[in-house]
């Protein structure tokens, strides 16, 4: 095997790779990528056995084709301080990478000790526009809990009928959801997708993707990338006992000067939710009382209801509000205890919050 290629080039092309690559593993061999070369083409292989990517680039120029089976972090580190054209070069069991002021040597493992890549049938695919669906999961993703204990909250819901496609995210917490109008076959489902392939999506630059759903797996395919994924097999929390249809009582405000109210006030809250309260009634208030001081600020918005006092944690009101694009925002409550509504006044998310009980 002999090819070459530039290292910025390769670099740039093997990020999407690296983050498939786990970095503990009981498994040695999947700290490994496998590269095949076939004229002026690489095709490159990861898996940490839940998530495999195959991405390809023609960035390379091809003398003999082959396959090498090369330890991945390395690799990227090192191809990451060479600059101009680098030439790799297969010698028995290793890998000889030469540039413009040396060479280094890499082992090469054996090919059949690495996994195979999955078999996906592409004909039960349905394509997308990416770029409507990347910003919904950005929008949700980030709400998925890492704690492994929250087994059940662990990935996205996908919910999918009748070309509508409702995705809901949720550590118990807080809760978010979006419907969005997209064909995906005639069959419905109901699956919950791991965070990390959700998040790789949006390291590729593909205006359409192709989708596909079995029953143990999900697939996405673009120009570049197939990349497979396992579906996590578990409950998901009924999402829908907690969405309110209707609320009498609604705040609504200029998103960005209530972001800074909150930046401001919630510098004073010395808990880890960063709890604030809301009083809302004929004066619109935000405060904070603590041992490390207190602020308290004036909202400029409209109130419509009951009166409320309610304590909420602006960590996640603040993230809530980063992700909402719209000029306004609208915050719905029920009552002290129940969660509270937000979304924008185009309605492009909607996320709910649990208040802050307060001994």
């Amino acid at each position: 095997m002999l090819f070459s290629i530039n290292a910025e080039d390769f670099v740039r092309e093997f990020k999407p790779i690296i983050q498939i690559v786990p970095v503990h593993t009981t498994f040695p061999i999947l700290s490994n990528v496998k590269i095949e070369v076939e004229k002026d083409k690489l095709n490159i292989f990861a898996t940490d056995l839940d998530t495999s990517l195959l991405y390809s680039t023609n960035l390379c120029k091809t003398e003999q084709s082959g396959v090498i089976i090369i330890p991945a972090k390395t690799l990227f580190s090192v191809m990451g301080e060479i600059k101009g054209n680098t030439v790799f070069r297969k010698e028995e069991n290793r890998i000889k990478i030469e540039y413009n002021r040396g060479y280094f040597y890499l082992p090469s493992m054996e090919e059949e000790d690495f996994p195979s890549k999955p078999l996906i049938n592409e004909e039960e695919t349905h394509e997308v526009n990416t770029k409507e669906l990347e910003e919904i999961i950005d929008k949700l993703v980030f709400i998925v809990p890492e704690d492994s204990s929250k087994r059940k909250m662990s990935g996205m819901l996908w919910e999918y009928e009748n070309q509508n496609l409702k995705l809901v995210a949720t550590d118990s917490f807080s809760l978010g959801y979006k419907d969005i109008a997209v064909n995906l076959g005639k069959k419905s489902f109901k699956v919950v997708v791991p965070p990390k392939i959700l998040k790789q999506l949006s390291t590729f630059n593909s205006q359409k993707i192709k989708i596909g759903v079995d029953e143990s797996r999900i697939y996405f395919l673009g120009e570049q990338f197939t990349l497979v994924s396992n579906l996590i097999k578990v409950d998901f929390p009924n999402y829908q006992a907690v969405i309110s249809e209707t609320s009498d009582n609604i705040l609504s405000l200029n998103r960005e000067t209530f972001l800074d109210s909150l930046r401001r006030v919630s510098v004073f809250s010395n808990d880890r939710p960063k709890t604030i309260n809301l009083n809302l009634g004929e004066n619109l208030t935000v405060e904070v009382f603590s041992e490390i001081g207190e602020s308290k600020e004036e909202l400029e918005g409209k109130y419509k209801g009951t009166e409320i006092n309610i304590a909420l944690s602006s960590n996640y009101l603040i993230d809530f509000l980063r992700k909402i694009k719209s000029k306004n925002v609208n915050l719905s409550f029920e009552a002290k205890n129940k969660p509270i509504t937000i979304e924008g006044e185009d309605k492009e998310i909607f996320y709910l919050l649990m208040p802050i009980t307060i001994e």
